[in-house]
């Protein structure tokens, strides 16, 4: 999607249907999107099928782009083990807070994507380069409502010890809130 079209898709003007496309790749077992896809399907998809055979799901993400058909496609992605988010970018719309409408923000009530997903393994790469507060709160939120995850990797870059420490204590005190047999652990090339 060229810069204009994506512009043009966040205030509806994009047309068309891309349904019949996710028809033909709903049996696939690995999927990686694309940020410009999540715009694709928010503004082209009628319907987002169900992906029976998806266990590994890598989302790519970026500032400019949008998650509000990213609860659909969880939801109906019955058999999804794994999820990776390439960084958690993403631009607030209305849809941000709204359950099942985004999984940015916390409203109250428990996203049913979220809670009723089967994924056991979720993660992050380029954890902290949108602010780590907010990435933060939105590790807790997975955390707190993702019953059956079992392992939870931030791939964390950064050049301070202090971050690293910082986000590493912020993280221990979440193990409270995520399922007793969530591993958490954060990778950084500090480490090394």
């Amino acid at each position: 999607m060229t810069s204009d079209q994506s512009r043009n898709a966040s205030y509806g003007y994009l047309v068309g249907n891309a349904t019949d496309f996710l028809m033909g790749i709903c049996n696939v077992q690995i999927l990686h999107l694309f940020a410009n896809t999540l715009e694709v399907l928010t503004f082209c998809c009628e319907l987002i099928p169900v992906f029976k055979y998806l266990i590994h799901l890598t989302i790519e993400t970026h500032q400019n782009s949008g998650w509000e058909s990213l609860p659909k496609l969880l939801k109906n992605s019955p058999n999804l083990e794994t999820l990776v988010f390439e960084g958690l970018h993403h631009r607030y719309t209305i849809k941000c807070g709204d359950v099942d409408g985004c999984l940015c923000k916390y409203s109250g009530e428990i996203p049913t994507c979220l809670s009723s997903s089967p994924v056991k393994v979720l993660k992050v790469l380029r954890f902290g380069e949108t602010g780590v507060e907010n990435e933060i709160e939105l590790v807790k939120l997975f955390l707190e409502t993702m019953p059956r995850l079992e392992q939870l990797t931030l791939y964390y870059d950064t050049s301070s010890n202090d971050d690293l420490i910082k986000v590493s204590s912020q993280l221990n005190k979440l193990r409270r809130v995520a399922s007793p047999n969530c591993e958490i652990q954060v990778i950084s090339s500090k480490l090394s």
